[in-house]
């Protein structure tokens, strides 16, 4: 019986899609005078942003990519991010059923409670766990431990929703019931032949209560 939900943030709850690939043009275009293709953008997504940048420019300074990255975010940012349809109202019928519902992301905690405030969801969550909060992130399973520790749930009554590889991985690892989101720009159909298997796929984000004990 599921009873627990935990949500990924990027691509699963929130469309950052345009405001990632914007960051990531204006930075590399900064500092190295190229650009980025979808695919090198769509392998950032779910990965922790110093890794990516240590991937994307070595021949950089790890801190002054972030700055860099982050000062751009910062500027763009709401006016680039928006809710998947049907995210608000489904959070609102699961929490109101009684439902635990949790946030793990590998944003940062300020940007995080930043787009969970503008939207008026943030006490729909009964923790929120960000890249600021641990020192793993997904693919590791520690951190879906780590917060089903915190709401008082098991792994067998707790689902994960994401968008990512990392997402699968990490919550096939954890014993959860791991589900990808068909919106994924993370993971198009056309690759998603040669991943990990998640549990289920959902079309639309209401389909999630005929998964969990609502």
């Amino acid at each position: 019986m599921i009873n627990t939900v935990v949500f990924d943030l990027d691509g699963t709850l929130l469309d950052t899609n345009d405001l990632i690939a914007d960051s990531w043009s204006y930075t590399l275009k900064t500092l190295t005078g190229r650009g980025i293709t979808d695919e090198e953008i769509r392998g950032t997504m779910g990965e922790l942003l110093a890794d990516s940048m240590r991937r994307l420019m070595p021949e950089i300074d790890t801190e002054e990519a972030l700055d860099v990255y982050r000062m751009y975010q910062r500027e763009i940012f709401l006016g680039s991010i928006k809710l998947y349809e049907g995210v608000e109202e489904t959070l609102r019928e699961l929490h109101g059923a009684g439902v635990k519902c949790a946030l793990l992301t590998s944003r940062l905690r300020p940007s995080t409670v930043k787009a969970l405030d503008h939207y008026g969801i943030t006490d729909l969550f009964e923790a929120v766990l960000t890249a600021s909060d641990t020192e793993v992130f997904k693919p590791d399973p520690a951190p879906i431990f780590q917060i089903l520790d915190i709401i008082g749930s098991r792994p067998e009554e707790a689902m994960l929703l994401g968008d990512t590889v990392h997402d699968i991985e990490a919550g096939l690892a954890a014993g959860v019931f791991t589900v990808l989101v068909g919106w994924s720009y993370a993971l198009p159909p056309e690759e998603r032949e040669s991943a990990p298997k998640p549990d289920a796929v959902i079309e639309k984000m209401r389909d999630i209560l005929t998964l969990v004990s609502v």
